[in-house]
């Protein structure tokens, strides 16, 4: 192959990545994808528009009980009543608080479980860390325990709260 064979090969593939780089940016995939995270972390965190049920917290090894405000997230049924026992845990050799949650599965189908545990002031003016514990295709009847960790420091006297349980068909 010559040298001027090459040297047109070249510029064409040199053109043609250029072609590329100028193009839109809604022609590009990334942009997409971008989009389609950020539109499912809003749906998320907007409790998919479910309505909020009061209900009394769970045991805490902890602290007492107090009352909470419980999400269903995106479950389409309240899915509290399968949660038989929540305990905050206490500090592992490395300091972390491990929280535990029992679920039992009350539905008629296999279902999948995100339950979000908050560790707060007893007063609840202050927001110390939350988890999310996931618990995957539970048959009906079946119980299970599944343990989440806490990253940031709770001190002691903390309260932890069940704040969301999504339940979905697994």
């Amino acid at each position: 192959m010559s040298d001027e064979a090459r040297l047109a090969k070249a510029e064409a593939k040199a053109a043609k990545a250029k072609a590329k780089g100028l193009r839109p940016f809604y022609k590009k995939k990334r942009w997409w994808a971008l989009a389609a995270v950020a539109v499912i972390v809003i749906a998320v965190s907007s409790g998919g528009g479910s309505k909020e049920e009061t209900s009394s917290s769970n045991d805490s090894s902890t602290s007492g009980a107090t009352e909470n405000t419980i999400s269903t997230g995106l479950g389409s049924k309240d899915a509290t009543d399968d949660i038989n026992s929540l305990d905050c845990g206490t500090p592992d050799s490395l300091g972390f608080i491990n929280p535990s949650v029992n679920v039992t599965n009350n539905s008629s189908k296999s279902s999948t479980y995100f339950i979000t545990i908050t560790a707060e002031s007893a007063d609840g003016a202050t927001k110390y860390d939350d988890t999310v514990i996931m618990i995957t295709s539970l048959a009906p009847g079946q119980t299970m325990t599944e343990e989440g960790m806490f990253l940031n420091d709770i001190p002691t006297g903390a309260v932890c709260k069940v704040t969301e349980v999504q339940r979905t068909a697994s």
